[in-house]
Formats: structure tokens, C-alpha cells, sequence
């Protein structure tokens, strides 16, 4: 079942100038952030250390996640329209599932898996071109 779905903003290394931004522009407050360099085993390349691999922020009610990408991608050039879609689900089953609906004519870009933060973890580009992040969290116990 889905439990909810937050834009997520994709940034060419301007992710940790972004949050301080909405910080003050929005009353933002950063809940979270993680740069590539705090992930054991992830492979980088060179000078994406301090990139934010993640970071999460409250504004008022609603959620905002963002992230720097060291991509050499051509669909990167137009900073402001690199917007994706999180999907949170209830459970990995609801996930796999959810996430192999919108696969359907889209390219995946990394498999749905288990991650250090989630039970399941996909990113897709649907047939029409938006990207979605679809990710399980476990329930709080």
C-alpha cells in the first residue's frame, strides 16, 4: 500500500546549497543528510565525497528529499527540472510490486533491492520519463 509520495530534487552538486537555502527561505528544517563519503562500501568517484547522497527535510507538514548526482548524463543539464517522485510504501512486497507496475516501457536505473535504509529500494524511469524512487520502510516498533 502507499503511505505517501514526496518530490525529490536532483542537483548537479549544489544539494548541501539548496538545503541551507530552503532552510532559510521556506523555514525548512533538515531532519537528515548524508553525503556519498558516510556509505561503507559505495563505490565514488574522485571529489564525490562531500556530495549529499541524501538528505531529507520538513517544511511545515510536508516532506522535501534531495540529492546530488555525479552522473555524466545528457537528461543533467537543465538544473530546476531534475525533479523525481519518492514512493513510500508499506512493505517491500507493496514495493516490488508498485515498482514493477511502473517499470512497464520505462528503464530501470537500479534495481529493486534490500539497502542499508530500506527492506526494498528501486529507482525507474517511467515510458513518460519520470523518475521514481520507490522504497519500503519498516514500521516502527
Amino acid at each position: 500500500m502507499i503511505t505517501g509520495m514526496t518530490p525529490y530534487l536532483t542537483f548537479t552538486g549544489k544539494a548541501r546549497e539548496a538545503a541551507v537555502f530552503y532552510e532559510k527561505a521556506l523555514g525548512a528544517r533538515v531532519i537528515e543528510s548524508q553525503t556519498y563519503a558516510e556509505v561503507e562500501g559505495m563505490e565514488i568517484p574522485p571529489g564525490a565525497e562531500e556530495l549529499i547522497m541524501h538528505a531529507y527535510l520538513k517544511i511545515g507538514d510536508t516532506e522535501l528529499m534531495l540529492s546530488d548526482t555525479f552522473s555524466e548524463s545528457s537528461d543533467l543539464e537543465a538544473p530546476g527540472s531534475l525533479v523525481s517522485i519518492a514512493l513510500s510504501m508499506s512493505d517491500a512486497s507493496s514495493a516490488a510490486e508498485t515498482f514493477h507496475a511502473l517499470e512497464a516501457g520505462g528503464e530501470v536505473i537500479m534495481p529493486m533491492a534490500e539497502t542499508f535504509f530500506s527492506p526494498a529500494y528501486g529507482q525507474l524511469k517511467d515510458q513518460f520519463g519520470v523518475l521514481w524512487h520507490v522504497v519500503a520502510y519498516e514500521k516502527e516498533k
